[in-house]
């Protein structure tokens, strides 16, 4: 397909589709951190509570601390039924129910990479495609695979995606620790090869502007020239 400034025609109203679908698609992932880190708090409170009640009982004696508390069962019995998800087979230690729901705790940071991955397979699977049909610069039946790549580099790539590929290449297929290709990021810049990637609320707010800013930038270019400038 030629690159021509007079062979491309832009599909406006594709463009505007493709703008609503990712701001649902983030509508529904950030709803879904929130509720969840909602539930991790719910849970690492109900704990607390649980242990301030225990220590009252036993004031002043040796059972009387963080410690001896974080080392007793937890159980999802007061929260669901035993026949919720298979939770009365659940075991492990209210220490361990503390650590995991804490702001820097494997909950949180299981939750933001889940998220991370499934913005970046929307945008790989699906989105990048989709736009670069939209702008003209891709033929939707074009089936040649090299082809199509070269398009995509060309016409199709963003340096938030770009650093998000990295991140994700290194959760799925290094179990979380940093590959070196982390080095080429150029607006994600917390890690290090070897690094886990710890995504902390505080990051993942980072992240959802991020990504939320893109949307914008999106939903500038479904805009025709002559719109933009009313």
């Amino acid at each position: 397909m030629s690159e021509s400034d007079a062979d491309i025609t832009i599909d406006y109203a594709r463009l505007h589709v493709l703008y609503e679908e990712f701001m649902q698609h983030w509508k529904r992932l950030h709803a879904f951190y929130l509720d969840a880190a909602a539930g991790f708090s719910y849970v690492l409170a109900h704990v607390e509570t649980e242990q301030a009640k225990a220590r009252g009982f036993v004031q002043g004696s040796e059972l009387d601390s963080q410690e001896f508390q974080d080392t007793r069962q937890f159980s999802y019995e007061d929260i669901f039924s035993d026949s919720f998800c298979a939770s009365a087979i659940h075991r492990g230690t209210q220490g361990q129910v503390r650590a995991r729901n804490a702001a820097n705790g494997e909950n949180f940071t299981t939750l933001g990479q889940l998220c991370l991955i499934s913005f970046y397979d929307f945008w790989e699977d699906y989105l990048r495609r989709e736009y670069a049909i939209a702008k003209g610069f891709l033929d939707r039946d074009e089936r040649d695979h090299k082809i199509e790549q070269k398009c995509l580099r060309d016409h199709a790539s963003h340096d938030l995606w770009g650093d998000l590929y990295y991140l994700r290449t290194s959760i799925v297929h290094k179990l979380g620790f940093a590959t070196s290709d982390v080095t080429k990021c150029k607006m994600i810049k917390w890690f290090k090869p070897g690094d886990l990637i710890l995504l902390p609320p505080e990051r993942m707010r980072a992240i959802f502007l991020a990504l939320h800013q893109y949307g914008n930038e999106l939903h500038r270019e479904h805009l025709p020239p002559v719109y933009i400038q009313l």
